[in-house]
């Protein structure tokens, strides 16, 4: 019997972490809409779902409010998917709610941030996912 490396052995046990802005990007929507309704269902991946209680991003500040300490941004995947600035038209983002307020920050600054994800599966909202309880760790 052959031994495998140590590294090889981590490998087969620790499958690697999806990265949280592809499942994010992989929700699934299905606009529903008759003569005097609307609505939208969602497919939310199991491994997001899976990290809500502990859930760590990285990504770009984006303010909402000009205000000299922020409780609440949106974090983007990239500088260009900005819904005010970018140049890509909308993409992805995150609503976040910070534990504790935080001195603003520049634009587009990379911060890494852990928190509690919110899924939102009200048929009513094309929301599907926020953060609350968020610190900022990098």
């Amino acid at each position: 019997m052959r031994a495998l490396p140590l590294i090889a052995l981590l490998t087969l046990a620790a499958p690697a972490l999806a990265n949280p802005w592809d499942l994010i990007q992989s929700i699934e929507y299905q606009e529903t809409e008759t003569e005097t309704s609307w609505s939208v269902a969602k497919t939310i991946p199991d491994d997001l779902r899976a990290m809500a209680d502990s859930f760590e991003i990285t990504g770009y500040y984006v303010p909402v409010e000009a205000q000299a300490y922020v409780s609440s941004f949106l974090l983007v995947p990239d500088p260009a998917d900005c819904p005010f600035c970018g140049e890509n038209g909308y993409g992805p983002s995150l609503e976040v709610k910070m534990k504790r307020a935080m001195p603003d920050i520049p634009e587009a600054t990379r911060i890494t941030l852990r928190g509690k994800l919110h899924i939102d599966d009200s048929p009513e909202t094309y929301r599907a996912v926020y953060v609350t309880e968020g610190v900022l760790i990098d």
